[in-house]
C-alpha cells in the first residue's frame, strides 16, 4: 500500500512537472526560431553569466583550481592506503598524516583525472616548492620525509627536488 502511494505520489509530482516540459520542448510552431530573437537570448544568458563570475570573484570565491600541496605520488599513496585500508586509513587520519584538510584529500580520493606527464611534473615542483617554504607544512621533516603524527613515515620526497635539508640547489 505504501509503495502504491509513492509511487502515485511520484506520477503526480511527474504530472505536474510534464506539462511546462511538454510546452518547453514544443512550441506549436513548425517555422525555424528567429536567429535574431536567439543570438539576443545568448548574449543575455552570456551577461548573466559574467555577472555571477564577476559577484563571486568579489565575494572572495577562488578562482580556478586550489593551490596544489600535495605531488603526484603522494596523492597516488593516498589512494592506495584509502583503498586498500579503509577502515585503518578514514579520510581524517590521511588528512592528520599528509598535513593537508580533510577536504583535500576529499577531493584528492574523487578525482580520477591524470595529467600528461610533463604537467605532473610542473604540478609536483609547484607542490614540493611549497613544502620547501621557510615555514615547511605540518609533518614534514628534513631531508623531505612526510611523516605520520606517531613518527612512521608515510613518503619520502625525491633527491633533488627540493625539501627542507636538501642541499641541492
Amino acid at each position: 500500500m505504501a509503495a502504491l502511494l509513492r509511487r502515485g505520489l511520484r506520477a503526480a509530482a511527474l504530472l505536474t512537472v510534464a506539462p511546462r516540459r511538454a510546452l518547453a520542448a514544443w512550441s506549436g510552431d513548425t517555422e525555424p526560431a528567429d536567429p535574431v530573437l536567439e543570438e539576443e537570448q545568448r548574449a543575455r544568458r552570456r551577461r548573466a553569466a559574467a555577472r555571477l563570475r564577476r559577484l563571486r570573484r568579489e565575494l572572495g570565491g577562488q578562482r580556478g583550481a586550489p593551490e596544489r600541496t600535495l605531488t603526484w605520488a603522494a596523492m597516488e599513496q593516498m589512494r592506495f592506503l584509502w583503498q586498500e585500508l579503509p577502515e585503518e586509513w578514514p579520510p581524517e587520519r590521511l588528512a592528520r598524516g599528509f598535513g593537508v584538510s580533510p577536504e583535500e584529500v576529499r577531493r584528492v580520493l574523487r578525482s580520477r583525472g591524470c595529467p600528461p606527464p610533463h604537467r605532473r611534473l610542473r604540478q609536483d615542483e609547484r607542490a614540493i616548492a611549497k613544502a620547501a617554504a621557510p615555514r615547511p607544512a605540518p609533518g614534514l621533516s628534513a631531508g623531505g620525509e612526510v611523516r605520520a603524527s606517531d613518527g612512521s613515515l608515510l613518503y619520502r620526497l625525491p633527491r633533488g627536488w627540493g625539501g627542507p635539508g636538501d642541499n641541492a640547489q
